[in-house]
């Protein structure tokens, strides 16, 4: 399922903001929250829920999220914060930005990261195996070649 940036987040079939950004845990690529706001900015004025909230994502585009009774996550190294102003690398190729991700609701596993170099440019998707995480702010995509 892919959850883009910008779209419409609705609660009980009423709007309550635009998706800003995830939560992933790098070391198992796990998706722990999604992050709202009205503005659709990350912010101290955003709200979180859990990815098991997420029940649906309508036809255009809007995540409805339902009621969960989800327990407290177990504790982690590391938590990296992926919104808008997350830069993607591909291979050697100019810096994009992030648009979205691809996720499995059932194991909340991040599947692809989803970049985009403008508003009117086609979205590209980077594998999440082939991602390299420990820069932050920055997804890039690791390189298969080997120096000899």
């Amino acid at each position: 399922m892919e959850l883009l940036l910008g779209s419409h987040v609705r609660e009980q079939g009423h709007r309550v903001g635009r998706l800003a950004g995830f939560e992933l845990e790098p070391d198992s690529l796990r998706i722990r929250r999604i992050i709202f706001s009205a503005d659709g900015d990350l912010g101290p004025h955003a709200h979180t829920r859990p990815l098991d909230a997420v029940s649906s994502v309508l036809d255009g585009g809007d995540i409805a999220l339902a009621p969960t009774q989800s327990a407290p996550f177990p504790e982690v190294h590391d938590v990296v914060l992926l919104g808008r102003g997350t830069r993607v690398y591909r291979w050697t190729r100019d810096a994009s930005r992030l648009a979205g991700v691809a996720v499995n609701l059932s194991d909340r596993l991040l599947t692809a990261a989803i970049g985009r170099s403008h508003w009117w440019s086609r979205r590209f998707s980077l594998p999440a195996k082939t991602i390299d995480w420990s820069t932050p702010g920055e997804l890039r995509q690791r390189s298969d070649h080997r120096a000899a």
